[in-house]
């Protein structure tokens, strides 16, 4: 990947992304109240629609900023060391995704095994399968997203499917097309995939589910994300979109995301086609919006420190609210608002216990410098 590749270069994010934390609290803030409205005890005026839609605002926001922060890291490798180092990134993406993931998956199946939860209910047959061996077989494999007659414990983890399907993607797409290739392919994507959905939506072979869900047909919220970081540096460079992305990037990108969701309600192939594209921008304009102004009023407040621990504590939050927030339990565990209570008192033993200890074994990873391009070439 030569010079010629790399795109006009104007200042560069710091190494610490601002607001991403506040985002990331405020997308696994929409997956709780969705899922949270539904389950027992919680006031039954709050379970509508306009509510329990909300998980699929939360996940989007994850798309957009994980296409956004994994370009851009991909992109300081480029910088740095002059190509893109997938060894180090697949160890880093490991040591990041695979031990409280793996530690979630071995607690949910041996409390399957020993009778406490059900594996074996699925949604779209309400009936129970001989065996849970193919749920397991999709979680561990990250397929999840094309099981679409799933159970409750590991629903969740199609979402995480889909990550570790673009992970193993986009860094191979950087490193064969460059970054011009790159930008080409994430473009393309943000044009293809809404009439991809369409398709779907009209063949009779895909259930409903499946356009929310498999990797074709929400990846282009990713590629939103991933042109976001290619075009980073010329969008802030840029007199008129620097002063758009200030103040008026807020309510705009609101406004684009409500609008982008609210014809869902109305007419289906308008959403899948122009209304999910329309979030992704505004998703898209408020992460710039935040972090290149983190001292205006948004960014403060994603800055601040109980935004920041949620946001650091999302990941395990992500992977723990859904046995709790279940909303068919009938036990003490799943009733509001005791649920949430539990669910970031399981998030923040699985962080402390599991996630931080291999997070500082991937931060000292990063510490450490290859050699210089030349001796490396002398090897």
């Amino acid at each position: 990947m030569d010079a010629e590749h790399r795109p006009p270069q104007a200042p560069a994010l710091p190494q610490h992304i601002p607001s991403l934390d506040g985002l990331r609290a405020v997308s696994i803030g929409l997956v709780l109240v969705a899922h949270g409205v539904s389950t027992r005890g919680a006031p039954s005026f709050l379970d509508i629609p306009a509510l329990t839609s909300l998980g699929n605002v939360g996940v989007r926001f994850f798309f957009v900023i994980s296409g956004f922060l994994i370009t851009t890291l991909l992109l300081r490798d480029v910088d740095r060391y002059g190509r893109v180092r997938l060894s180090t990134f697949y160890t880093r993406r490991v040591l990041r995704i695979f031990p409280a993931f793996f530690v979630y998956v071995a607690t949910i199946w041996c409390l399957y095994l020993a009778g406490v939860v059900d594996l074996r209910y699925h949604h779209l047959s309400e009936s129970t399968a001989a065996s849970a061996i193919p749920d397991l077989l999709h979680a561990i494999t990250f397929t999840a997203n094309y099981q679409l007659d799933y159970n409750w414990y590991f629903n969740h983890l199609w979402s995480l499917s889909v990550e570790e399907q673009f992970y193993l993607l986009w860094p191979f797409t950087l490193v064969w097309l460059g970054l011009r290739g790159g930008l080409r392919v994430a473009l393309g994507a943000i044009a293809a995939v809404p009439f991809v959905r369409l398709l779907m939506h009209l063949s009779a072979g895909f259930p409903e589910i499946a356009l929310s869900r498999e990797f074709q047909a929400v990846c282009d919220s990713i590629a939103m994300g991933c042109l976001t970081a290619l075009l980073h540096n010329r969008l802030v460079a840029h007199p008129r979109i620097a002063a758009l992305t200030r103040w008026p990037a807020l309510p705009l990108g609101g406004l684009c995301i409500a609008l982008g969701y609210g014809v869902a309600f109305a007419w289906r192939p308008a959403a899948y086609v122009a209304g999910q594209t329309l979030a992704n921008i505004g998703i898209a304009l408020l992460l710039l919006h935040v972090t290149g102004h983190p001292r205006g009023l948004a960014g403060r407040l994603l800055n601040s420190r109980p935004f920041v621990a949620v946001g650091v504590l999302s990941y395990s939050l992500y992977l723990w609210q859904e046995p709790f927030l279940y909303f068919r339990g009938t036990g003490w565990a799943t009733a509001f608002p005791q649920n949430l209570a539990l669910a970031f008192a399981a998030a923040t033993v699985s962080y402390f216990l599991v996630e931080r200890p291999f997070l500082a074994l991937k931060d000292r990873l990063s510490a450490r410098r290859p050699p210089a391009l030349g001796a490396e070439a002398k090897a």
